[in-house]
C-alpha cells in the first residue's frame, strides 16, 4: 500500500467526470501524490425508483439487467481511459487504483463513506448525467460539497489554465491551514498562485443608507482594512515558498468597490483566466451550525468554468 496521500477521484464516466480527470491529472503532483479512482455502480436506473419501489425491478428484469450489463461495460471502458490519462501524465501505475463498488445506499452516501477512509482530498464534477443546466450543482456534488469538510474539496466546472491559481484570502486560520494542504498536493511548478483579497466599502451603492458615513469615512475604511491584511499575504507567501514554490510566481490583488466578494473573486478570475480558486470553507465569521460559510456556496453557483478547492 502506498504511503503517499492519495486523492480520491468520485466519477460517474460522463464528460464532466472526464474534465475531472484531466484536470486533476495536470494540477497534483505525480511524484508525491496517489489517485483513486471511485464508481458508485447502480443497479438500475434512478426513475425504476422514482414510483414502483423495488416492485419495478421484477417487472423490468430483462430490461434492467440488459442496462447494468452495457453501464458496467461503459464505465470499465471509462475508468481504463482514465487511468491512462494518470499514466501519461507521469504517474507510476501503482498509484492510480481503480474501485467499482456497487450502490449499498445512495451514490452520494457511498462517496460519502468512502471518503472516510484517510483521503488528503475528494474531488468531483460540477453534475454528471443529471438534467440540471450547467449554472447549478448537480445533486451529488451539492451533497458532498455540504457533508464533506474534513479534507479539502475539489469541485471541477470547466477547462480554463490549470497552471494559474487564485486564492481568496484573509487572514483566518481557515485559509492558512488549507493552503498548507493543498501545497502538499499540487504541482510546484505553477505559472501564477494570486492572492486576492477583497475589502467591502461600508456603505454600498445601492443601499438606502449610504449617506450615513461622514465624508472620508468609507475611504479610510477601505485604506486601513487594506493595510491590515498586506503582512498577511506577505507571511503566507513566506510559508508557501517554503513548501517549493517559487516566490517570484506569487502575486497579489485588493479589490475594493466590491459589494459582492462571490461574484468580485468568479469575475477576478474569468477577467485573468484562473482555471483554478481556492477559498477558506468559513471565514472570519463562524458560525457552528453550518459548515460551510456563504461566500464559498455563492462562488460554486457563479464559477463554472473553474475548479473550486474548498479547503
Amino acid at each position: 500500500m502506498t504511503t503517499k496521500p492519495v486523492v480520491l477521484l468520485a466519477v460517474d464516466g460522463s464528460p464532466q467526470s472526464m474534465l475531472a480527470v484531466v484536470y486533476i491529472s495536470q494540477l497534483i503532483d505525480p511524484k508525491r501524490v496517489a489517485v483513486d479512482l471511485f464508481h458508485v455502480k447502480a443497479d438500475a436506473p434512478e426513475a425504476i425508483y422514482d414510483l414502483v419501489g423495488d416492485e419495478g425491478i421484477s417487472h423490468y428484469a430483462q430490461e434492467i439487467g440488459q442496462w447494468a450489463a452495457l453501464a458496467s461495460t461503459s464505465i470499465g471502458r471509462f475508468m481504463e481511459q482514465s487511468k491512462e490519462v494518470f499514466l501519461e501524465a507521469g504517474f507510476p501505475a501503482a498509484d492510480v487504483t481503480i474501485a467499482i463498488q456497487p450502490r449499498k445506499i445512495g451514490i452520494a452516501r457511498d462517496i460519502l463513506n468512502r471518503c472516510e477512509s484517510g483521503y488528503a482530498a475528494v474531488v468531483f464534477g460540477r453534475q454528471g448525467y443529471g438534467a440540471l443546466g450547467e449554472y447549478m450543482l448537480g445533486s451529488v456534488a451539492a451533497k458532498l460539497v455540504e457533508a464533506v469538510s474534513h479534507v479539502p474539496v475539489v469541485i471541477v466546472g470547466g477547462g480554463t489554465d490549470n497552471k494559474k491559481v487564485m486564492v481568496a484570502f484573509d487572514s483566518s486560520k481557515q485559509i492558512q491551514h488549507g493552503l498548507e494542504q493543498v501545497s502538499r498536493l499540487v504541482i510546484k511548478d505553477l505559472d501564477e498562485i494570486l492572492l486576492c483579497h477583497i475589502v467591502r466599502p461600508l456603505a454600498l451603492p445601492s443601499s438606502a443608507v449610504r449617506y450615513s458615513f461622514k465624508a472620508g469615512y468609507d475611504s479610510h475604511w477601505l485604506d486601513a482594512n487594506t493595510q491590515k491584511i498586506i503582512p498577511d499575504m506577505v507571511a503566507a507567501k513566506k510559508r508557501l515558498s517554503h513548501t517549493g514554490f517559487d516566490l517570484d510566481i506569487f502575486k497579489t490583488a485588493i479589490l475594493k468597490e466590491k459589494s459582492s466578494r462571490a461574484k468580485g473573486l468568479s469575475e477576478e478570475a474569468d477577467a485573468r483566466g484562473f482555471g483554478t480558486i481556492i477559498i477558506g470553507r468559513r471565514g472570519l465569521t463562524v458560525v457552528k451550525e453550518f459548515t460551510m460559510g456563504r461566500v464559498p456556496r455563492k462562488l460554486l453557483h457563479l464559477t463554472l468554468h473553474q475548479a473550486v478547492w474548498i479547503v
